[in-house]
């Protein structure tokens, strides 16, 4: 580890230090050195050393700048057995003399027996020396100290003995420098980081120090000013910046930026910061923010992967669906309100080539009848009153390289699908106003939920665009046409909305009404009723459903006999009971006979099923 480095002021202390480090298995570099000659030492080694020492060599060490210096300390544990030594031996006045920054305890005078121990801690060298002989004038008889307390006891012929450092103190000293050092690499790291992350912005900065010198600028501001005298660069910049906290449209050189000043005050050290952007890149920022904004929401969400059934009719039309989406022919989904169409568009589109452009969509029905024109196709500055100064894209345009889904196709009117057609035959548009084409690279996906070739013999759609869209047809079945898919879509529904951990129980008398519903908003309708359903937390009942169901069976099937006559059930009827219905309001209006000729019974027939059902007078 070369970055920290133990200084042992004497051999003794060495030779322990080398134990432990070799015990803990690290690479710490050890030598012996003290007071000035580590000094001397030390300053070979690189700056970021992290240094480990004791008592003077300690103090010396840190006068030295740019150098942390970690103390090995003693505890008086430590002291002892050196103490028990010199008793042994005879000895009855007795002196501890250290640096205070080696012993970590306070220790104070005490005597046993006919045995004194006097305990001076020192600030500095001549403090231990003078401190070693004043005591010896005072009959002091053997000293235990530090480098220097050691060194001047030899010189008086005390007998002396050093302060030797435990294992512990050693293992903690290096503990602490090991956190020095990793706290150092986390804020070298992190400092490169920020710089990496200040050198790499679209920002330039500047910290001027007080006397205008500049301390701090990054790559950008750098580059800004390359041409200019650093000398001058706080001169340049005040005479066109305005008040600190305002921004001004200055000039450097041949930039043109956008200059801010901050003052910054940290501990008294004021600093001025200036902070700016070439007008170039705000201008191509700006580019790119409308850019995005433009295209905010043209992509699609849905994925075959997401789209859950377990009937085999629908099975079979996903595998046909992701055929298609491998081509970039036309498509037209058929299918009633809340089948899914949208989303089998979507998942076309995101098993495409084109997944990575834009999915555009467009609900035809939507379309303000003055306004569908210029939606689709755009426009240019002045080609209508109120049109927008800059002109407008179209739809189609905002499709380029993606695709368009345009819904309720049956909606458009007979001139706009007249346009519509020769954008799909030439693959190019040309805005309203404009005398320039523009070409297109979009795949069209259409939906209705109309029979368009019954359209097209009315007159109400182009026999050639019905043809030209067309292409790769896809009819969605009712969810009624795939009533094994409602109880598991009911369970998925309840589940995702459900803010409970309880798990919704759905009765089986409840299970059976969800069967026989008839479902006209088909999974649309399924998801809502699920929604409400899971906030109730409560086993779904019969009752809930139909106090749910309710107002969707306001909305009934009506059936016209051949005078006119109007015939009205629910629409979550069984078949057994519309018959029973029908039989029963014609039986109002009309004679037995009446109702056998107009449904083509006979009386028996007839008899048979009007068993129970009384003939109500009109």
């Amino acid at each position: 580890m070369n970055s920290i480095l133990f200084v042992a002021p004497f051999g003794e202390l060495a030779g322990l230090a080398e134990t432990v480090i070799k015990k803990m298995g690290l690479s710490i570099q050890v030598i012996v050195a003290s007071n000035e000659s580590a000094v001397t030492a030390v300053k070979s080694y690189p700056e970021k050393t992290i240094l480990i020492s004791r008592g003077g060599t300690a103090y010396d060490l840190r006068k030295l700048p740019e150098r942390t210096v970690v103390e090995v300390s003693a505890s008086f544990s430590d002291i002892l057995p050196t103490l028990e030594e010199a008793i042994f031996s005879g000895y009855k006045k007795i002196g501890i003399v250290t640096n205070d920054n080696i012993i970590d305890n306070i220790v104070k005078d005490f005597s046993f027996d006919s045995v004194s121990v006097w305990h001076r801690p020192c600030k500095n060298h001549a403090e231990i020396r003078n401190m070693i002989a004043k005591l010896h004038d005072e009959g002091v008889q053997y000293i235990i100290g530090c480098h220097q307390a050691v060194k001047k006891a030899q010189e008086l012929h005390l007998a002396n003995a050093y302060i030797n450092s435990g294992k512990l103190s050693i293992v903690k000293a290096i503990n602490e420098a090991l956190k020095i050092e990793q706290t150092k690499k986390m804020a070298q790291f992190q400092m490169e980081r920020v710089n990496a992350v200040i050198n790499n912005i679209q920002e330039g900065i500047i910290i001027f120090e007080q006397n205008h010198e500049p301390v701090f600028f990054n790559t950008l501001a750098n580059n800004v000013f390359n041409e200019e005298s650093k000398d001058d660069w706080y001169e340049r910049i005040l005479n066109q910046s305005p008040n600190f906290g305002e921004s001004k449209l200055i000039t450097i050189g041949d930039n043109k930026v956008l200059m801010k000043g901050i003052p910054l005050d940290i501990n008294d050290n004021k600093n001025d910061v200036f902070i700016f952007q070439e007008v170039s890149n705000i201008e191509k920022q700006e580019r790119e923010v409308r850019l995005s904004t433009y295209h905010k929401g043209f992509y699609a969400k849905a994925h075959f992967s997401n789209i859950f059934t377990a009937s085999l009719r629908m099975k079979s039309i996903l595998e046909r669906a992701e055929k298609f989406a491998k081509t970039d022919s036309n498509v037209l989904i058929y299918g009633d309100t809340g089948t899914g169409k949208e989303g089998i568009a979507q998942s076309i589109h995101n098993a495409s080539r084109r997944a990575a452009q834009p999915f555009v969509s467009v609900n035809c029905a939507s379309l303000p009848p003055g306004l569908v024109e210029s939606e689709l196709f755009g426009y240019v500055d002045g080609a209508f009153t109120g049109a927008r100064r800059s002109g407008k894209p179209g739809l189609f345009e905002m499709a380029h390289q993606g695709t368009i889904f345009l819904d309720e196709i049956g909606e458009l009117p007979l001139d706009i699908q007249g346009r519509l057609l020769r954008v799909l035959q030439e693959k190019e548009v040309m805005r309203i106003g404009d005398d320039k084409i523009i070409p297109l690279d979009i795949r069209v996906i259409c939906a209705t939920n109309k029979n368009l070739h019954t359209l097209t013999k009315e007159g109400k759609f182009r026999y050639d665009l019905y043809y030209r869209i067309n292409v790769l047809r896809i009819k969605l079945p009712s969810l009624k046409e795939r009533r094994e898919d409602i109880l598991p879509l009911l369970e998925f529904y309840l589940q995702q909305f459900s803010h409970h951990e309880k798990r919704i129980h759905i009765t089986p008398a409840a299970r059976e009404k969800f069967l026989q519903y008839q479902w006209p908003g088909n999974i649309r309708e399924l998801k809502n009723v699920a929604e409400v359903l899971a906030f109730d937390n409560a086993d779904i009942t019969p009752r809930q459903l139909d106090d749910l169901l309710e107002n969707d069976e306001i909305q009934e099937t009506s059936v016209m006999d051949s005078d006119n006559d109007t015939i009205t059930f629910s629409a979550d009827m069984s078949f057994k009971d519309m018959e029973k219905e029908i039989l029963a309001q014609l039986m109002e209006k009309h004679t037995p006979e009446e109702v056998c000729a107009r449904l083509g019974i006979s009386r028996v027939t007839l008899w048979r099923k009007t068993n129970g059902v009384q003939k109500r007078k009109i």
